[in-house]
């Protein structure tokens, strides 16, 4: 019998213990528990992050980002800043490179200086796709067709054009950020 007694005490200071201490979580403060959220969402899988290994053997200064989109590998391999975007099964979706505007092709260049010349340029970067994986990319929050190509970010004042190049050197309006 007394071990029932004893077996029902621990029980009740357990359940005890343990909504005293759910209580206290939420007297968190807003801040705090916005804190707690990111850090959750950013933990990238252990499988994505197996794969990467695999995929960038030689890879330096990891930084590992879980996004709406995509579990993201920001990187640098061969003095190269990238990032690689991973899908919801671990597979590589594609990478993006950082670019300078002397990267894209000359036809590329005179139609950006012929539309675009009294926009700066704020950066430009080479989608890379994995053609053996059919997820769509989304960039800059809109999904397109997976192909290689440059995006250019333009700014005039406040405004910001996104622009695609493709490999040809076709310049084409992609997006508009305010």
């Amino acid at each position: 019998m007394k071990k029932i007694f004893f077996a029902a005490g621990v029980l009740l200071m357990s359940v005890n213990i343990t909504f005293a201490h759910t209580q206290g979580e939420g007297k968190k403060t807003k801040a705090e528990r916005k804190e707690i959220r990111r850090e959750n969402n950013a933990d990238v899988s252990i499988f994505t992050k197996n794969q990467f290994y695999q995929d960038f053997p030689t890879a330096t200064n990891i930084r590992y980002e879980k996004t709406n989109y995509f579990e993201e590998v920001s990187f640098t391999m061969d003095q190269k800043d990238m990032r690689a975007y991973y899908d919801i099964h671990s597979n590589l979706v594609g990478t993006t490179e950082t670019k300078t505007l002397a990267d894209l092709p000359e036809n590329a260049q005179r139609t950006l200086q012929k539309k675009y010349g009294d926009y700066k340029v704020e950066r430009a970067f080479l989608y890379d796709d994995n053609e053996a994986n059919e997820t769509d990319m989304t960039l800059f929050d809109m999904a397109f067709d997976d192909a290689d190509n440059y995006f250019v970010e333009l700014r005039k004042n406040s405004e910001v054009l996104i622009v695609k190049v493709d490999m040809a050197g076709n310049v084409s309006f992609f997006k508009s950020i305010k």
